[in-house]
């Protein structure tokens, strides 16, 4: 989605996450974005606390004052020309790997015909060893595919991007700031919860003179309550007006209950022992069931009597 449609549909608040595929967010304009609390996390290929990434870029710095225009705006190295910087390196040393090995010898070679470089296998199987750092970390091969390798994990958090762990492909995902999943600066925003009253889940008190969420007891309720602690957002409760949890109509083709105030965006989220279904699966979202209900039939596997023929 482009810049500018985000910011004309006011998709740019906490309730939306944008994950990016690029490597160079820290290139982009974040600035209509800083403020609002929306979600933006990234992966990026270049470690900026690296001292040879660093190194280089004293260097360009260097050579930009003679009037060469080298560095973009952010002051960083992009992720193309650092993979095409590290690719050349990795030809070097495997052509400095073959030229100890064997005198190369060069060829005229045609792309119109099927005959290989007489050395491009050997250069191959050399540059599968090579294991050297590069501006994008740690370079080494496994079958011809890069293997071993870092990405950082960013995350707009606070006004800036910060780094919140890592990923690698041996062992995945490793989030080394967790607060920057919850701690989203949601103290300000009250969120308007929809719930349906079922004991013990949802009670509505007997008490006279209760308002707003006094109103309101069970086991559900405790647990928002916890979660808007630690999450730290501001909640208020109702009840849905057709006491229902949400059934979808083929003649009208519409949804009642709590299912069609949250797709209508009357409320943000719901609290409720709500079962979840197909149906109600391909229009809202549901976090992990915390409790499972259902019916289990014992039955005895037949014994197959012996076949007797007289």
């Amino acid at each position: 989605m482009k810049r500018t449609m985000m910011l004309q549909l006011q998709m740019n608040d906490y309730r939306y996450h944008y994950m990016f595929t690029t490597f160079d967010i820290e290139t982009f304009d974040l600035e209509d974005f800083k403020y609002n609390n929306v979600n933006m996390t990234a992966f990026r290929i270049v470690n900026l606390e690296d001292k040879k990434v660093n190194d280089l870029l004293e260097q360009m710095e260097r050579f930009q004052t003679l009037g060469h225009n080298i560095l973009n705006r952010s002051g960083i190295i992009q992720a193309e020309p650092a993979l095409m910087y590290d690719s050349v390196h990795v030809l070097a040393a495997g052509l400095a790997l073959l030229d100890k090995s064997s005198v190369i010898k060069t060829s005229n070679l045609s792309c119109d015909l099927e005959i290989p470089w007489r050395d491009g296998l050997s250069l191959y199987n050399y540059i599968n060893t090579i294991n050297i750092n590069g501006l994008t970390g740690r370079i080494e091969f496994k079958e011809g595919k890069r293997d071993n390798f870092k990405l950082d994990l960013l995350k707009l958090k606070r006004e800036e991007l910060r780094k919140v762990g890592h990923w690698t492909p041996a062992e995945g995902i490793n989030i080394t700031d967790h607060s920057a999943f919850y701690e989203t600066s949601t103290n300000n925003v009250t969120l308007i919860v929809m719930t349906r009253e079922e004991k013990p889940y949802v009670m509505v008190r007997s008490e006279q003179n209760l308002t707003g969420n006094a109103m309101f007891e069970g086991f559900c309720i405790d647990l928002l309550k916890s979660i808007a602690t630690q999450v730290g957002f501001q909640f208020v409760l109702r009840l849905v007006p057709d006491h229902t949890y949400g059934v979808y109509d083929p003649e009208t083709k519409e949804w009642n209950g709590i299912v069609k105030e949250l797709m209508e965006k009357k409320a943000d989220l719901a609290v409720a022992s709500m079962t979840i279904n197909y149906a109600r699966e391909s229009v809202i979202d549901f976090t992990k069931p915390f409790m499972n209900l259902g019916i289990g039939i014992l039955f005895k596997v037949p014994t197959s009597q012996p076949t007797r023929l007289f």
